[in-house]
């Protein structure tokens, strides 16, 4: 009696509508007209790509709508609880055909959001053994494309802050905290040349994610000589939470960086990190703090109802809140990403502090 009769209605739709795709491409699945593999292939990428326009409007049609009916039960534990459960038992096992759907539900390495489920949506290739299941990979990805976007946000600020030095003969000293697969400062280091000397901390508590990280950019520092270091450290997420004595061995930085962390955690335990992060930043430089953004289009329903994966979704105000307890001269802005379903907050150190 928790759930509303317009959601049951809902979930009845989009079950419909999944169905309904499922159904009719599986008449083409297996299909051979004998011409060769390749032949076959081509064939299948043509059905595939005629449905993924046409799917991809009328999802995104239907994911507004269960935000629209889900976020106003934020404040109602029990019946966002009865939802959550209702939906999981109904339209959850839908999806997980789905390789980036399945695995952000089963988390087999212990948490939502792990370095290899980055990773779909950073190579964006096709996956599924049938045009159905690339499909409903291919919906996750469009909720997930976030993480692509605020991604390269980052990377163009590591971009600015090693070029704002050039010429200083310091080098960049840039961190990242819950680094995952690090792949903007892979991005990054693919440049032919430096602009100047930089140096690269990654944190995670992951060490999967951290060795997966230096397998993957070590080869770039080294391809820049000694102009590239890069240092990786493992800590618990309680030492993540108190990274003032993380950092004591470590000299002052000139951007740190944490997205996909601070979604886990309450605003006073945020302004408690950013504190301690921005103590650490070198004179004039930047802390960028990324949080999953609370607006219409949001990720809530997708991932809070689908995928049991549980976020702290952020206004612009309270994306400003965080920086509220720093010291005067310090200046904040707010950046949403290209999707509009991130808030990305620069904070900027005095250059006298």
């Amino acid at each position: 009696e928790l759930v509303p009769s317009e959601y049951r209605r809902f979930c009845a739709d989009v079950l419909h509508l999944l169905r309904a795709y499922r159904n009719t491409l599986a008449r083409f699945d297996g299909l051979s007209k004998g011409e060769g593999e390749a032949s076959d292939r081509a064939r299948t990428d043509t059905i595939y790509h005629a449905a993924e326009e046409r799917l991809l409007r009328e999802w995104r049609a239907l994911w507004l709508e269960g935000n629209a009916l889900v976020r106003p039960l934020i404040d109602k534990p029990d019946a966002l609880a009865a939802v959550k459960a209702f939906t999981e038992q109904v339209l959850t096992p839908e999806f997980m055909g789905g390789a980036i759907w399945n695995r952000s539900y089963s988390k087999p390495l212990g948490y939502p959001g792990d370095f290899q489920m980055m990773n779909y949506v950073y190579q964006w290739q096709s996956r599924g053994a049938n045009v159905y299941e690339r499909l409903v990979h291919r919906i996750g990805l469009d909720v997930a494309e976030c993480i692509a976007t605020r991604m390269v946000m980052v990377q163009q600020e590591i971009a600015s802050v090693v070029a704002s030095g050039a010429g200083s003969g310091k080098p960049a000293r840039v961190l990242s905290l819950g680094c995952g697969p690090a792949q903007e400062v892979l991005n990054y280091l693919e440049i032919k040349s430096l602009p100047r000397d930089i140096d690269v901390t990654l944190v995670d508590q992951d060490h999967s994610a951290l060795d997966y990280a230096d397998q993957r950019v070590f080869p770039q520092t080294m391809r820049h000589g000694g102009a590239s270091r890069l240092n990786c450290l493992q800590v618990s997420f309680i030492e993540l939470m108190k990274a003032g004595e993380i950092f004591k061995t470590l000299p002052p930085q000139d951007l740190i960086y944490t997205v996909g962390l601070v979604d886990y955690l309450s605003i006073r335990r945020i302004q408690r990190l950013v504190s301690s992060l921005y103590r650490k930043l070198a004179p004039g430089g930047r802390l960028v703090v990324g949080n999953m953004a609370d607006v219409p289009g949001s990720n809530f329903w997708p991932m809070e109802c689908l995928c049991d994966w549980n976020l702290h979704y952020r206004t612009e105000e309270q994306m400003l809140e965080m920086a509220a307890t720093l010291p005067a001269g310090s200046q904040a802005e707010i950046r949403p990403d290209p999707t509009g379903r991130v808030f990305m907050l620069y904070i900027t150190k005095a250059v006298s502090a």
